[in-house]
């Protein structure tokens, strides 16, 4: 099965359908399927590059939020997060395609920072497949175990 394109978003530029799409797909995944009750409107949203992928309905089965550095710092990582994919689209490649593009989006938009993320640990070995190392112990957020994982550039 090909990929799906996947569609770069400012916040500002989302249709309403496509946000509130891009919401439930985050609730579905992160609250109901993994059973984490974090709290997922976190203000960051607006500031963020949205990639979202759709299936042959429109209905938005992927997606992953970009981020700027935080700070002014000339060093300050970025990072991308938030990346759902909808249980249908799971091992099509569509996880790995928004991995991609958003450091795609990172590199051009902030080139030569090293690109930060808080993964499940489940994830660890996925995540390192794109040159990410671990970069802390295990934590606990929201009843699923962490790791703080760093890709340097």
């Amino acid at each position: 099965m090909p990929v799906l394109p996947i569609r770069r978003r400012p916040f500002d530029a989302l249709t309403l359908r496509e946000l509130y799409q891009l919401l439930a797909l985050r609730s579905r995944v992160f609250v109901v399927e993994q059973s984490s009750p974090y709290p997922d409107i976190d203000g960051r949203d607006p500031g963020a590059l949205h990639l979202i992928a759709t299936d042959g309905t429109g209905a938005v089965v992927g997606c992953a939020r970009c981020l700027a550095p935080d700070g002014d710092a000339p060093d300050a990582p970025v990072s991308f997060g938030r990346l759902a994919v909808d249980p249908s689209q799971r091992a099509t490649g569509l996880g790995r395609a928004l991995v991609a593009d958003s450091l795609a989006v990172l590199a051009d938009a902030w080139p030569g920072r090293d690109v930060v993320i808080g993964a499940q640990l489940y994830l660890e070995r996925f995540y390192g497949g794109f040159g990410f190392l671990r970069d802390s112990e295990i934590y606990d957020d929201f009843g699923i175990p962490h790791i703080d994982m760093r890709l340097r550039r």
